[in-house]
C-alpha cells in the first residue's frame, strides 16, 4: 500500500518520542512509493528527524506517487534495505510465500516495516517468521495493514487480537496498536474495541490497523494460538506450539504446563468483579453511617440548646432557693429580739413550717422541671437529675 500521511506523522511523533534512538537500519517487506499530498507533512517529518527541509523536486514526487522510500529513508539517514520479487528499488528477491530468511540476513536489522504487503500473501506464517527473523533483539517492527473492508484490495484483513497474540507468543513488547479513520488522513487512533462505533464503515472503508513491536529476545519464531480458545483447547493440542516466556523458550511438552494469561485474566476479572461488589456495599454502608451521623447531628442541636436552657432555668431555681432559704434563717433571728418566749417558739415554729413547706414546693418544682425537660439519655440531662437529686437530700434528710 506504501507509505502515506498516516504512516509519516506516526514517524514524525515517534521520532520526537524518542522511539527511533539507536536505530539505524530499515528493512521493509515490499518495496514502497511514497504518497504525501502535503508538503507540510513531508517537512515537519524532516525537521522532526534534525534534516534539511525537502527539496521542491522531491516534494513533487511524493505528491504523485512517484517517490521511494528508499528516496525517504535515506533522507532521513537510514541504511536503506528492502525485500521484494519485484527487482526495483535494490531489492532483495525473495518470494515470501516460500523463502525462509537469509542466513546472512538473521537478526540484522533495527526496523523491520510491512506496508501493505502481507494481506497479499497466502502464507502468513512464513511472512511473520521473516519479520521475526530478520530483526534484531531490540529492534522494531511495524505492521501498516487493511482492517475493516479493502474490498479486494488482498487476500486478508487483519484484527488487532492477532498482533497481540503474536507479541504475546514471541514475548514482544507491544508498543502501541492504533486504527486509521481514512487513507488521506494524517492521523492514528489508539485502538479500543468501541471505537468501531464512531467509524464509517461502507464498502469504500479502507482503515488502517497499525501495530508496532519491539523484538526482546534472540529466540525462534513461534505460530501464535487464539488467546481466547486457549481455555478450551486439549493438551495434546497445545503441546504443538511453542511460547517465550521472559526470553526463555517453552517447547510443546512445557508449554501445556504454563498457566495461560486468559486463564490468569478470567480469574483477575472474576475477582475484580467481587472486589467492585464489596466496594459497591461498602460505599452503600459509608453513606448509610454518613446519613445517619448527619440525622444525629440535626437532632443533637435542639436537644443542646435545650440542655442549655435547662440548666439555665436550674441555676435561676437554685438562686431562688438559695434566697429563699437565707430569708427563712432570717426571720427565727428578728421574732426572737422582738417577742416574748412562747411567743417566739410559736413563730419560729410556724416560720420552720412555712421554710419546709417552700423547700419541698421547689424540689418538687426542680424535680417535675427535670422529668419534663428530659428528651434522650443525654449526659447532660443525667448531670442535671443528679444534682436535683442531691439538692433534695440535702434539704430534706
Amino acid at each position: 500500500m506504501g507509505l502515506g500521511p498516516q504512516v509519516l506523522a506516526l514517524y514524525q511523533q515517534l521520532k520526537r518520542l524518542g522511539a527511533f534512538e539507536g536505530i539505524n537500519s530499515v528493512m521493509e517487506l515490499g518495496a514502497q512509493n511514497v504518497w504525501c499530498p502535503r508538503a507540510e507533512l513531508a517537512k515537519n517529518l524532516f525537521r522532526a528527524f534534525d534534516k534539511p527541509p525537502p527539496p521542491q523536486d522531491m516534494l513533487d514526487r511524493f505528491a504523485n506517487w512517484k517517490g521511494s522510500a528508499k528516496e525517504l529513508y535515506t533522507a532521513l539517514g537510514f541504511d536503506f534495505h528492502c525485500i521484494d520479487v519485484d527487482p526495483q528499488f535494490e531489492s532483495i528477491r525473495l518470494d515470501l510465500n516460500f523463502d525462509e530468511c537469509p542466513p546472512e540476513h538473521v537478526g540484522k536489522y533495527d526496523f523491520v516495516t510491512n506496508h501493505g504487503t502481507s494481506e497479499h500473501l497466502l502464507n502468513q506464517q512464513n511472512f511473520f517468521k521473516v519479520v521475526h527473523d530478520l530483526t534484531k533483539p531490540g529492534g522494531l517492527m511495524l505492521h501498516a495493514v487493511p482492517f475493516t473492508a479493502h474490498i479486494e484490495h488482498g487476500f486478508f484483513n487483519y484484527q488487532p487480537n492477532f498482533f497481540e497474540a503474536l507479541a504475546r507468543y514471541n514475548s514482544y513488547k507491544l508498543l502501541g496498536v492504533w486504527v486509521g479513520p481514512g487513507w488521506q488522513q494524517a492521523s492514528l487512533v489508539p485502538w479500543e474495541a468501541d471505537i468501531l462505533d464512531y467509524m464509517v464503515i461502507n464498502s469504500k472503508t479502507t482503515h488502517l490497523l497499525v501495530a508496532l513491536s519491539q523484538k526482546m529476545y534472540d529466540t525462534p519464531f513461534s505460530v501464535p494460538f487464539q488467546g481466547v480458545y486457549e481455555p478450551m483447547t486439549p493438551d495434546e493440542v497445545m503441546q504443538r506450539y511453542n511460547l517465550i516466556v521472559d526470553g526463555e523458550f517453552y517447547d510443546g511438552k512445557r508449554v501445556k504446563h504454563i498457566t495461560k494469561e486468559s486463564v490468569i485474566a478470567d480469574k483477575v476479572a472474576q475477582d475484580t468483579v467481587v472486589l467492585r461488589n464489596e466496594l459497591a456495599s461498602l460505599n452503600g454502608k459509608y453513606w448509610d453511617v454518613a446519613t445517619r451521623l448527619a440525622t444525629a447531628e440535626n437532632e443533637l442541636g435542639p436537644l443542646k440548646s435545650e440542655l442549655a436552657a435547662s440548666l439555665l432555668r436550674f441555676e435561676t431555681l437554685q438562686r431562688e432557693l438559695r434566697t429563699m432559704l437565707e430569708s427563712g434563717i432570717r426571720v427565727p433571728a428578728e421574732t426572737r429580739q422582738g417577742t416574748a418566749a412562747g411567743t417566739n417558739g410559736r413563730t419560729a415554729a410556724s416560720t420552720e413550717q412555712q421554710t419546709t413547706a417552700k423547700m419541698e414546693a421547689i424540689a418538687d418544682k426542680l424535680e417535675r422541671q427535670h422529668t419534663r425537660q428530659a428528651a434522650s439519655a443525654l449526659s447532660g440531662r443525667e448531670l442535671l437529675s443528679e444534682l436535683g437529686g442531691r439538692i433534695r437530700r440535702r434539704l430534706f434528710t
